[in-house]
């Protein structure tokens, strides 16, 4: 009884040690996730409005004619990144919300993804006997946008970061938002980094997307955006724009001034992307430099989904655009702080250029484009210089945020107008934009934090024989984001 007793003692008293032991692992893994942990609120008002002036209608005459977009929204959203237990475990949360202030179409109602962008088309439907798909309406959205799990090992120069679940994946040639995007685009997949000294290799695979006004994660869809396409809503079809999953690596590498950059991509059954760049920066001072880069994009369409949109889903688009085409750019840009002059040229093969896996964003660093033209028509070549302000070095704090920048960018290419099932060539055309970009961060004082950015361009596209015309496009947004602890 007495030995019965005493066993009983001892793992009782065993019993308390560990429970007091796992309450401090508990308590000190509880420590480490929040002591390290940072979280804020972000406020953040965008808009966009477009004023189009035709000169000429789609056969070529004369014609005098208005055409107003504008959008409008408030975006809030909550995020909170934690430490690291053990310093290997950790986990990212982000939650936004939007909402409509202002909207208006020239038409009473869009083509979907008509170029704007801004807020959540509602109302679509298929017109009439066309195929155009049409939207009545818009609105805000909302709803979780990251739950991402993520570990790191390692430490300094020397690290590995692996991130899965749903998060904002940036690596090799898929990115999950460009600058006028203000809600990042989510995956479901994974994101693999690693850096060791001067090296960095990034990989990430996406089999689920949630874009900016989803709700939801959605399959990763070929060419979804088109405003006039094949009837998708048809379920076989839907079936056959399906890609399993897009994934991408990157190689960055430093050696002294030299930068180089070599990555590639794969959407299955669909696209196929390979880019190569090199930067040198010949530094005269900690501020004064000047850097020349040149870089390659390559596009290699291939696969049943791919055949499918040529030959059944957009027949009148993709029937005749070749399989392979490519992008070259070349930069020579010059800092004499706080003033730089860029010169950028871009070439464009035939067939375009696209840089997105359908519903996946991709990576494409075009210096040649402007603020509202894309500058990216087939068989074209775009030259473009580019002034710029930057006061981030000024001895003046209160200066150090404010950044301006002028750019003329010009773009001469040769097209044909597919029309009525005929084709009449366009010829030799051109088009440019004046672009006009003023921002300011707060990086001081109550205010840290809150960013103000402008862009306007006016553009013509002066030689076009349809749709000949002027456009003149605002961007403007105010974000704010502050620390909740």
């Amino acid at each position: 009884m007495r030995k019965a007793v005493t066993g009983f003692g001892v793992l009782l008293i065993g019993g308390t040690l560990s429970c007091q032991a796992l309450a401090a692992d508990w308590e000190q893994m509880g420590d480490e996730f929040f002591s390290g942990a940072s979280s804020d609120v972000y406020l953040g008002m965008n808009s966009k409005f477009r004023e189009k002036y035709y000169t000429k209608d789609g056969n070529g005459d004369p014609m005098n004619d208005y055409e107003n977009n504008g959008e409008a929204q408030l975006t809030m959203g909550v995020n909170f990144i934690s430490g690291y237990i053990g310093d290997t475990f950790g986990l990212d949360l982000s939650a936004l919300s939007r909402s409509e202030l202002y909207s208006e179409t020239a038409t009473g109602y869009s083509l979907y993804n008509y170029g704007m962008k801004i807020l959540k088309q509602t109302d679509c439907y298929y017109y009439g006997n066309s195929n155009q798909y049409r939207c009545d309406g818009f609105s805000g959205a909302s709803g979780i946008t990251q739950i991402n799990f993520k570990m790191k090992a390692g430490e300094g120069d020397e690290r590995l970061n692996f991130n899965t679940g749903l998060g904002f994946y940036n690596g090799g040639l898929i990115s999950s938002s460009d600058e006028d995007d203000v809600i990042p685009t989510s995956y479901t997949g994974f994101e693999l980094d690693g850096r060791w000294g001067n090296t960095r290799l990034d990989y990430v695979f996406v089999n689920g997307v949630m874009s900016n006004d989803d709700s939801g994660v959605q399959d990763i869809m070929a060419m979804p955006n088109y405003a006039s396409h094949y009837d998708y809503s048809q379920p076989e079809d839907i079936e056959k724009r399906k890609i399993d999953f897009v994934h991408s690596i990157g190689l960055n590498q430093k050696i002294g001034g030299l930068n180089l950059v070599l990555a590639a991509a794969d959407a299955r059954d669909y696209l196929r992307r390979y880019h190569a760049r090199t930067d040198y920066t010949l530094k005269f001072n900690k501020r004064d430099n000047l850097m020349f880069r040149a870089q390659y994009y390559r596009n290699h369409q291939y696969g049943s989904v791919w055949e499918w949109e040529k030959t059944e889903g957009y027949p009148s688009k993709y029937a005749d655009q070749p399989d392979q085409t490519e992008l070259m750019n070349y930069t020579v840009a010059w800092t004499l702080s706080p003033w730089t002059i860029a010169f950028h040229h871009t070439r464009i093969g035939d067939g375009g250029f696209s840089y997105g896996f359908g519903n996946v964003k991709g990576v494409l660093k075009n210096d040649t484009a402007g603020n509202y033209g894309s500058m990216r028509r087939p068989n074209g070549q775009v030259w473009a210089v580019e002034n710029t302000m930057d006061f981030r070095y000024s001895r003046n704090k209160w200066l150090k945020g404010l950044k301006f920048t002028y750019g003329y960018h010009r773009s001469n290419y040769h097209s044909d107008n597919v029309r009525d099932g005929e084709t009449s060539i366009i010829g030799d055309t051109y088009e440019d934009e004046h672009a006009f970009t003023a921002s300011y961060l707060f990086r001081h004082g109550t205010l840290k934090g809150l960013s103000f950015n402008f862009k306007q361009a006016f553009y013509d596209d002066k030689g076009h024989k349809q749709n000949e015309g002027k456009i003149n496009d605002t961007k403007f947004d105010i974000a704010y984001s502050f620390p909740l602890k």
